[in-house]
């Protein structure tokens, strides 16, 4: 038996929530508050609103302050990062479709909690762009997918030519030239299909067919050290480059979506998500070799470089579908644990030339991005947070959440006043993956599992398991339309619901959710709803 199995959820989970102070009053250039006990608080009043200004902000910065680069395209086309003085593009390979696919899970997301179509129109910008100059050849035989970097300042994705970093002989780093990534395919795969079924453009439906097609044609049976899918490949020969990424969540949701659908061919895709799954719960999820991610890494012969993103990210989709494993809770609580002992850690103990960053700060667990960089990050922290909020709604753990709010709130100082988020204390640069598409998104996660850190006296949505393609907010009245007739949608409201209708006929207001209807807690103004014969919903 192992120890996760022993302990019980809460004492296990509490383990890391102690207090510790940096000598520092400033944390980003936000004066540091504390509560009563020395913990942290928000940087902003009133607390209630915090995580709302945070993506607010993040967003105003995205639609109103990126500069025009001299391609004579926005920053975030063709570069992964803003250099703080010039606040223009810097020198390091472009991560175009997990930038684009985190983008598009943020701006769903905040679309049905504000209405605002602005921020669907410049993903879908960046999608369309992505599929006019960032796809393979048809004739490959990985072809008609998406390149998971570029270099910087092109205007054409095809891989990023290996950059050199640090002194000459040292190893090169990037994807390579004509090099795709299949984790990236599926993960931005999902992004075209949500907005196909946002917005009904059958362009984004075909070219995620397409993707789960290459996927589910190159395949393979996994075994131990060797993945479905290689992490890097030539995409016109479909040779590896490197042979290992256990991050397999991103295809597995695509073939999800698609089955669900009934989209594609749905013979090969069971057989692939099948393969992927099966391999996923017998290696990473029992071994822990949570490694081949991130973009800009040198090619590594054994896959030792552990990262925090596959394992959470496992542990939400678990969470999300116990029906796929019967032992979802105990795996998703080691999965979470694994982080804690690998990424919740002080960073000297990896390096003592490195900036001391302690593992918990003012009573809040950050997290470190992977094996080869140590720096806390406010994504990866917003991460764990989100899925820890998620996980406390699902198992109602009171110190799981407790620990959720905590680092949430840190990761919320990452973000300036005027919407430039760094991706740390330490690497103060601005990436759009981890300050804006991969940090938004889980600000929207956690608020929609726990709804009272929404703001109070406002209505959103919070979250909805269907995509919510019109919103309209009024006065004590919100009105939606979801993607799928049958689905349940949670929002925070300012008024009380005298009656909820969907497509013109009343539902019952009931006490629980096991049939169509809404139930309304009343102290916390939260509204839950379900429904399943039409998503065109009035809440008056």
């Amino acid at each position: 038996m192992s120890t996760v199995s022993r302990l019980t959820t809460s004492a296990l989970l509490a383990i890391c929530l102690i207090v510790a102070t940096p000598a520092q009053e400033v944390l980003n250039g936000h004066a540091i508050r504390l509560d009563s006990t020395g913990r942290l608080i928000p940087w902003v009043t009133p607390e209630d609103e915090a995580f709302d200004r945070v993506v607010r902000l993040a967003w105003d910065f995205l639609l109103t302050k990126v500069p025009t680069e001299k391609n004579g395209l926005k920053t975030f086309y063709s570069y992964c990062c803003m250099d703080l003085k010039s606040m223009h593009g810097t020198a390091w390979p472009h991560n175009p479709a997990f930038v684009n696919a985190s983008l598009a899970d943020s701006a769903a997301a905040f679309y049905a909690y504000s209405g605002d179509r602005a921020v669907l129109n410049l993903v879908k910008d960046l999608l369309d762009y992505q599929l006019a100059h960032g796809t393979t050849p048809r004739t490959w035989a990985w072809g008609g997918v998406p390149y998971a970097s570029a270099n910087h300042g092109d205007t054409e994705y095809r891989g990023s030519f290996e950059f050199q970093y640090g002194q000459p002989g040292e190893q090169a780093i990037g994807d390579g030239y004509g090099v795709i990534e299949p984790d990236k395919v599926g993960e931005v795969g999902i992004a075209y299909l949500k907005f196909w079924e946002l917005t009904g453009e059958a362009r984004y439906r075909d070219a995620a067919i397409s993707f789960a097609n290459a996927l589910a044609k190159n395949v393979r049976t996994g075994e131990w050290g060797q993945s479905p899918w290689p992490f890097r490949l030539y995409a016109e020969t479909g040779r590896a480059r490197e042979e290992y990424s256990a991050n397999t969540i991103g295809p597995i949701r695509l073939f999800d979506e698609l089955l669900r659908l009934g989209l594609g061919d749905e013979q090969i895709y069971q057989e692939a998500r099948r393969k992927a799954w099966d391999w996923t719960l017998k290696y990473p999820v029992n071994d822990m070799l949570w490694s081949g991610l991130f973009e800009d890494v040198y090619l590594q012969r054994f896959p030792y470089n552990l990262n925090q993103y596959s394992p959470m990210e496992t542990a939400r989709y678990l969470l999300e579908h116990p029906e796929f494993d019967a032992d979802w809770k105990q795996h998703s609580l080691e999965l979470i644990r694994f982080v804690e002992r690998t990424f919740v850690v002080d960073t000297r103990a990896f390096s003592a030339t490195a900036p001391l960053e302690p593992a918990v700060q003012w009573g809040a667990n950050t997290v470190s991005e992977q094996i080869m960089d140590m720096n806390k990050m406010g994504s990866h922290t917003s991460r764990y947070a989100s899925v820890l909020a998620l996980w406390s709604e699902t198992t109602g753990d009171e110190t799981a959440k407790e620990k959720a709010r905590r680092s949430l709130t840190w990761a919320s100082y990452m973000c300036r006043d005027d919407g430039f988020v760094h991706v740390g204390p330490v690497d103060q640069s601005l990436w759009f993956s981890d300050g804006y598409g991969d940090y938004i998104r889980h600000f929207m996660a956690a608020m929609g599992a726990v709804p009272e850190w929404a703001p109070n006296g406002e209505d959103h949505i919070l979250r909805s398991t269907s995509q919510v393609q019109k919103v309209k907010y009024a006065a004590s009245r919100v009105s939606y339309t979801t993607f799928d007739k049958a689905s349940m949608e949670v929002l925070r409201l300012k008024f009380v619901p005298e009656w909820v209708m969907a497509g013109g006929v009343a539902l019952a207001k009931r006490g629980d959710l096991n049939n169509p209807g809404w139930t309304f807690d009343g102290k916390r103004g939260v509204l839950r709803v379900r429904h399943n014969d039409s998503g065109e919903i009035v809440v008056q």
